[in-house]
């Protein structure tokens, strides 16, 4: 991710309704799922660190990403357990974290594989990995181009992935369900209406209509933690690895 998208991404992380709810349901899913009252946990890509403060009274939080200026940023946060690394090659050690996090990462990745392996390999056994991606890939549009995604992900290429990594599913759920249609529009009409570069598709809206999603997506959270959603426009997975 370019300079800008960061930027972009920095200013509107604390507010924007896409980044605080997927913030809070990644939290709220460490939190139940993850094997202790104190972790150690690691957020793979961790971009310019929203994800990493939402974290903190978890337990102890470390942070990676390829970028310098996403780490930058994460020093402006206030946050210092940082380093610079690939999510293809993690520099920790085997058997490390009893967390990870991942938010929207391994489609950056052209070895999304070898990036979950590596997942795998600095999780403790019994370590849960919570990991975001774009979903459906007819959903594929100029905001994929400008982000530099490789690709977007259906449940089932994503089950077979985090298996063939060796991970136990927990939970795999679609996720911005009930405004999945909202986004099928705004990304046609982005299509159509598409003039020179790509651009990233991030809407500033109105605050009422910012907070009108966010109520949505916390709505639509009690689904994903009981039965699930069948469509969505992002994945969600909880995984562990094996106890030894």
């Amino acid at each position: 991710m370019k300079y800008p998208q960061l930027k972009q991404m920095y200013d509107l992380e604390d507010s924007y309704w896409w980044f605080v709810a997927r913030r809070k349901l990644v939290r709220d899913l460490v939190a139940r799922y993850a094997p202790a009252s104190s972790l150690k946990i690691l957020d793979a890509g961790a971009g310019t660190g929203g994800t990493m403060q939402s974290l903190a009274e978890l337990g102890e939080v470390w942070g990676c990403d390829v970028s310098p200026e996403a780490l930058a940023f994460c020093q402006q946060r206030g946050l210092d357990r940082l380093v610079q690394c690939s999510i293809e090659h993690l520099e920790f050690a085997d058997d490390t974290f009893d967390a990870l996090t991942s938010c929207d990462v391994i489609e950056h990745a052209a070895d999304d594989q070898q990036a979950l392996r590596e997942f795998y390999r600095v999780l403790r056994p019994g370590g849960v990995a919570v990991i975001t991606v774009p979903a459906l890939q007819f959903l594929w549009s100029a905001h994929d181009e400008v982000l530099h995604h490789f690709r977007r992900y259906n449940k089932r290429p994503l089950r077979r992935l985090l298996r063939a990594a060796g991970f136990e599913e927990l939970k795999l759920t679609y996720v911005v369900s009930f405004l999945m249609p909202l986004m099928v529009i705004h990304r046609l009409v982005m299509r159509i209406t598409r003039r020179g570069a790509p651009r990233i598709g991030i809407t500033l809206l109105p605050a009422f209509i910012d907070r009108s999603f966010l109520a949505v997506q916390q709505l639509e959270s009690y689904f994903v933690h009981t039965t699930g959603l069948p469509w969505g426009a992002s994945l969600v997975a909880v995984v562990r690895k094996p106890q030894a």
